[in-house]
């Protein structure tokens, strides 16, 4: 009686070390970049991308994320995979960066501390939009927050 009552937990704790294993996101962070245009958004770094919203005349959006952000991963895997947001965001100079990596960044464009957030700004650096959060709807609400910053700019 034991021997079985003994069994039934070592196969309890390992059904739940495979749960938990399974929750676990083991793949690294997306790193922006400035990516092939066609193949996603193409991501700048803060310095460059002011520079050419400056030069083109043209609003940025700016992500502001940390690595130990699920809801950031999420934005990465599900909205800025989307067909309609990579077409859309092309109309922005997109620029992302780590929150923890750079506080000075985070502090002006993103004070309360939460992430995901969205920054729109004009070229001049004029703040139009903004989005806390992940967006409820997907990549269908981001679209349409794009659709109010662009309207905006």
């Amino acid at each position: 009686m034991k021997k079985r009552g003994m069994l039934a937990l070592i196969a309890l704790v390992a059904l739940v070390a495979c749960l938990i294993s399974a929750c676990i996101d083991s793949t690294p962070p997306s790193q922006p970049s400035a990516d092939t245009p066609g193949t996603g958004i193409t991501w700048y770094s803060y310095d460059e991308g002011m520079k050419i919203a400056q030069e083109q005349n043209k609003p940025m959006m700016i992500d502001v994320y940390t690595d130990r952000c699920p809801w950031c991963k999420e934005l990465d895997r599900v909205v800025y995979t989307d067909p309609d947001v990579i077409d859309l965001a092309d109309k922005f100079v997109c620029i992302k960066f780590n929150a923890d990596k750079h506080r000075d960044l985070a502090a002006r464009y993103n004070p309360t501390g939460g992430v995901p957030a969205i920054v729109f700004l004009r070229s001049d650096g004029t703040e139009i939009h903004r989005l806390g959060g992940y967006p409820r709807g997907g990549a269908e609400a981001f679209l349409h927050n794009m659709m109010v910053a662009l309207n905006n700019a």
